[in-house]
């Protein structure tokens, strides 16, 4: 528990030092308003609140893309690394308080997003259910930090990949359903989709944005922390591996 409230502590300094893993909300509001927009456009203001949940789970998406794509190497080269490699502290769990502080940032953008579209649009999004909201919002959180955790380990340990890790963007938006439900999309790709947490994120948020009743929320509910826990595993496995690797050569460099 220290080591997960130290993780916490140190990205809220880096925080102020650097917001710069911040910067994505900015884009949010650009994002509301052309989706807004071309549902206007075709006349389909009922899905307005599809406009809404996109933004926030791109946005999402994107933090845990950068925050696992540089956190380490930043510690490195900063010499944190070096110095947690040499003390007996839980890097994982460090890393754990860093990510969940930076996933529960990402919510702005779900404020942002119905911001956006109240403010600028004069749609309000529909809060039938606001618990089941409130739920599906911070397991996708738990979600996308255990997602970050598991790709911070592997980019450690193979700096190659991340020449890859801006590539991952709009494959998983799509394989999500972000904003156009797999339904849409060759039947082939459904399959995959259950795999991605996104992809239960946005079927549930849609869900609860609906007057009716939320059909087998729990269940579907379930499957989004288990996806959570599981990327959270085999990040905290990978991480630990390097750092063994780390402490038993003396090497933080990735391979």
């Amino acid at each position: 528990m220290n080591e997960l409230l130290a993780g916490t502590r140190l990205q809220l300094r880096l925080f102020r030092r650097n917001p710069g893993h911040l910067m994505v909300f900015t884009t949010i509001p650009f994002f509301s308003a052309i989706f807004l927009s071309s549902l206007n456009v075709a006349d389909r203001a009922d899905l307005a609140p599809y406009a809404v949940i996109a933004p926030t789970l791109m946005a999402l998406w994107l933090v845990s893309l950068d925050l696992a794509g540089s956190v380490i190497d930043d510690d490195r080269e900063q010499g944190r690394l070096q110095l947690f490699t040499a003390s007996p502290a839980n890097l994982p769990l460090m890393l754990t308080g860093r990510v969940v502080v930076v996933s529960l940032a990402g919510l702005l953008a779900f404020v942002e997003a119905a911001l956006t579209a109240r403010v600028f649009f004069g749609v309000s999004l529909p809060t039938a259910h606001p618990w089941h909201i409130l739920l599906t919002l911070l397991a996708t959180v738990l979600a996308t930090a255990g997602t970050a955790t598991v790709m911070a380990g592997v980019f450690v340990t193979a700096r190659s990949a991340l020449r890859f890790a801006n590539a991952l963007g709009y494959p998983f938006y799509v394989l999500g359903g972000v904003l156009v439900p797999v339904t849409f999309l060759p039947v082939w790709i459904k399959p995959v989709s259950w795999f991605v947490y996104l992809y239960w994120s946005a079927n549930l948020l849609r869900s609860a944005t609906d007057p009716a009743p939320v059909e087998d929320f729990g269940p579907r509910l379930g499957v989004l922390c288990l996806l959570g826990s599981v990327s959270f595993s085999l990040g905290f496995f990978v991480v630990n591996r390097f750092m063994h690797r780390a402490r038993a050569h003396g090497i933080t460099e990735a391979a």
